[in-house]
């Protein structure tokens, strides 16, 4: 046969092999992942709750089919549907997508507006005057007699908000967690009326974001016999001198396999004012009977938020003007990197948490049994300021406080947040009382998930609050889901580095100034070669490459021609 004819031949060949192949990948298609967390498959808890599907479980898609003028939204829907359809192909006959657009179809607008999907309202500009586009990207899941809402939904947050609705519609019902603190009772609700908020429930915002997953109850444990046994976990926020007998049904709960969280703290802080008033939860001396001890003082920490500390007014050659001042606020902790644990699930993946007037746990203690691991320390370079130190945020009480700390002694690294586990001793005598593991968490920062911090936009806080919740309740294959593709990746500090080699901060004033200024100077100086080496590194490799591609095929030209079978 010629070479031609056998060209022809092995091109059917290879044809008679592909379309069955493409078809069959049109059945079922392959998607090959290579990110490092998978963020463009579904996870393996998402697939196991596909997998216990017992009934049809339907999803309704709220998307406009015109996207014009909102290109900018068409890769998330790409990834998303293709997640759907990962999951319709997995949940066989028990899944079921519809996609419907409220746009041109007026009984989807009512049904988008009936189960509560809004659409994002864009502007842009035509010749007529302003136009407003919706844009609805929303879902809907039905199972059962039960259905489940994410009002609108964007691709790095869409499996997770898929797969925490879908785990609520395949549960009876709601896990319930109990919260016991000194804030005043919602009032009841009215109809046609706006409930108000009473300003001191200031844990208001936390329960809401615990409401997204959990049924949040708040207890009056002057009337509780004990802790419900329906209760998942029970956090005490910040309780006013609790009596004794609430806190014997407290220590029942945990030495009998209970999960408590506690926000302990030993003062009140006006947000507005920084007025701050002393106080005692009563949770010391409970909390003192398995090894763990709170410390009234203050963390001030290098490591924290920058504030307005007044104004200075400079001369220039305009006139004089009049320009804001900012410093470190060390109360204001931006816990981040080491300061988040990285081997706890819980604190793992979070970017970042914002900790305000916060006080040290220690464990040095624990009684026998227990084990306890921290979730957020201080940085090293930290100190302990006295309880009656002034909060002010002016640059004179802020400059007192930094020299007052500086002067306290060597800096170290504070544990803020504590988990514990373990079968807990009673502290108190019960009747009928069965010992079993439980789980304690102690947080040295009521602030933490105060409203005033939950509004700031410190999401890392909400986060925290959410993982915190997740894991105490077993859910932790929830928290991977979340934090999947949101991992940080710290940046070296050179400075910090520079420091450690050079004696660290545990020296005089006066050589800690030097060694910051040179500190600084070998930080920007490292930065500066790394960019150069950015800049410089791809040319110098790729004429690394010409060289050796030339040199190669030099050397090839000078090797004589020969023929087949030996032959010159």
């Amino acid at each position: 046969m010629k070479a031609s004819g056998q060209s022809f031949l092995s091109l059917w060949m290879v044809l008679l092999v592909l379309v069955p192949v493409v078809g069959l990948l049109q059945l079922k298609p392959l998607r090959l992942d290579l990110t490092e967390d998978g963020e463009y498959s579904l996870a393996p808890v998402t697939k196991a709750m596909l997998a216990g599907l017992e009934d049809r479980l339907q999803v309704k898609l709220y998307f406009n089919r015109d996207i014009e003028g909102a290109e900018a939204l068409l890769p998330q829907r790409l990834l998303m549907t293709d997640l759907l359809d990962e999951i319709a192909s997995l949940g066989g006959d028990f899944v079921e997508v519809e996609t419907v657009d409220p746009t041109t179809d007026l009984a989807a607008m009512r049904d988008a507006e009936h189960v509560g999907i809004e659409p994002l309202q864009l502007t842009g500009q035509q010749l007529a005057g302003v136009h407003v586009q919706l844009q609805y990207q929303g879902l809907e899941l039905r199972y059962q007699d039960r259905s489940e809402v994410i009002p609108f939904v964007t691709s790095s947050e869409f499996e997770f908000a898929f797969t925490v609705r879908l785990a609520a519609l395949l549960r009876a019902s709601r896990p319930v967690i109990g919260f016991v603190s000194d804030e005043p009772p919602l009032p009841r609700p009215m109809p046609g009326i706006t409930r108000e908020i009473p300003a001191t429930r200031i844990f208001e915002h936390f329960r809401r974001s615990l409401g997204e997953r959990y049924a949040v109850r708040d207890l009056d444990l002057n009337y509780e016999k004990r802790i419900p046994e329906d209760l998942m976990a029970l956090v005490v926020a910040r309780p006013r001198n609790l009596a004794t007998q609430k806190l014997e049904y407290i220590d029942r709960y945990l030495a009998e396999g209970g999960r408590v969280v506690v926000l302990q703290d030993f003062e009140e802080v006006n947000p507005a004012t920084l007025d701050k008033q002393a106080m005692q939860t009563g949770l010391e001396d409970w909390l003192a009977s398995f090894g763990v001890t709170t410390d009234p003082r203050l963390v001030y920490d290098n490591q924290s938020i920058t504030v307005p500390a007044g104004v200075q007014t400079i001369k220039t050659p305009s006139g004089n003007q009049t320009v804001p001042l900012n410093a470190k606020y060390g109360f204001g902790l931006k816990l981040e990197g080491n300061s988040l644990s990285p081997d706890h699930i819980v604190t793992a993946d979070l970017a970042g948490v914002l900790s305000l007037w916060a006080h040290p746990i220690g464990t040095n203690s624990l009684v026998s049994g227990l084990t306890s691991e921290p979730l957020l320390s201080s940085s090293p370079q930290s100190w302990l300021l006295a309880a009656e130190t002034s909060l002010a945020m002016n640059m004179g009480n802020i400059e007192a406080m930094d020299q007052a700390a500086r002067q306290s002694g060597a800096p170290r690294s504070y544990p803020l947040a504590v988990a514990i586990e373990g079968v807990f001793p009673p502290a108190f005598v019960h009747a009928d009382f069965e010992a079993a593991p439980g789980s304690l968490v102690v947080l040295g920062d009521a602030d933490l998930f105060h409203n005033t911090t939950f509004a700031s936009g410190a999401e890392g806080n909400a986060d925290l609050a959410i993982n915190l919740m997740d894991w105490i309740v077993q859910d932790s294959a929830l928290i991977a889901l979340r934090s999947r593709g949101h991992r940080q990746r710290p940046l070296t500090d050179y400075a910090e580095i520079f420091i450690a080699a050079n004696g660290g901060w545990n020296q005089p004033i006066e050589k800690l100034e030097i060694l910051h200024r040179d500190s600084t100077a070998h930080a920007r100086s490292m930065h500066r070669w790394i960019a150069w080496g950015n800049v410089l590194g791809p040319i110098l490799l790729v004429l690394f490459f010409a060289i050796l591609h030339f040199t190669y095929h030099r050397r090839r030209a000078k090797v004589p021609f020969q023929m087949s079978g030996g032959s010159k």
